[in-house]
Parts: structure tokens; sequence; C-alpha cells
């Protein structure tokens, strides 16, 4: 039994029959170290707003519907091959912000990584201050670029640790 649903599908929430409204994607990379060495054992973590750009979080206080059939938030520990893979949708906007999903990294003792993975949508990251402060190399790390496959849109960002 999944705790309070938290796990790698945004998608689905624990007793309810509808599944989240929007696009659905899969996300999924391999974490590793500088030397391209798989990481096991690693927490990655995930959060993002829903398709209408509502947070599952007291602090947005924003007067907009929240799709009680997204999870908002989820987590994935890696194998021994360094994987890690979500089913999620892709990220909602709200006012202020390029669509983006945040994500975290923690080893067994603390977290090692924080950043946002971006939409590859050029005109509006470039209105994005966190994004901006990014180098070319950076942002070409981050930025989830979508493929069809069998089983829909699939995006596949590594993270180095």
């Amino acid at each position: 039994m999944r705790k309070a649903d938290v796990d790698n599908d945004l998608v689905k929430v624990a007793g309810l029959v509808e599944e989240a409204g929007g696009e659905v994607i899969i996300l999924s990379g391999m974490v590793t170290d500088n030397n391209g060495a798989p990481q096991e054992g690693m927490r990655v973590e995930i959060w993002q707003c829903d398709l209408n750009g509502k947070y599952l979080h007291p602090g947005d206080n924003r007067s907009v519907d929240y799709d009680h059939g997204f999870q908002g938030f989820g987590h994935d520990i890696t194998g021994p091959d360094g994987r890690y893979s979500f089913r999620t949708i892709k990220p909602g906007k709200y006012p202020g912000r390029t669509p983006h999903i945040h994500v975290k990294v923690f080893n067994e003792t603390q977290e090692v990584l924080t950043t946002q993975f971006y939409e590859d949508n050029p005109s509006e990251n470039s209105n994005d201050s966190l994004y901006r402060r990014l180098s070319a190399e950076q942002a070409n790390s981050v930025v989830m670029k979508y493929r069809t496959t069998e089983v829909g849109e699939e995006t596949t960002v590594n993270i180095i640790v």
C-alpha cells in the first residue's frame, strides 16, 4: 500500500477512478556521477503544478481549481543502472514562470541536487528569470525534448550528481 499515494505515477491517485487531466508523458533518465557511473539508491523527487497551473501545496493560494486526479508530487529510487522514471503530465503554466518540473535528488544521507526541467519552448524560457541564469550547456541539459513512442510522449533527462 502506498503511503499517501506517493509513488512515481502522478497521473493516477489511489482511490480515484479518473486520472489527471493534461497530456500524459513518461519522464525518465539516468543518475550518474561526473565519470558517467550509474548511481544506485538515489531518491529522485519531482513536483509540479497541474494542467491549470496550480500546485497541490497550501502556499499556492491562487483562486484556480486544482485537478484532484493529479498527485502533484512523486519519487522514484534508482536501481543498479541508475535509472528513474515517472508517469506525469506536461507541466501547466502559471504567471511569471515558464512550464517546468521541480527536481531534487538525495543520496542515503542528504540532498545532493536541486534543479528544474523545462519544456522545450525557447520563446517562453527566455522570459523566465531562473532559466535565463543557465549557460547554454546547462539549459540544454534540463530541457525536456519529447519523442512519440508506442506508449505516448516520452522525454529523457539525465542527471549528473
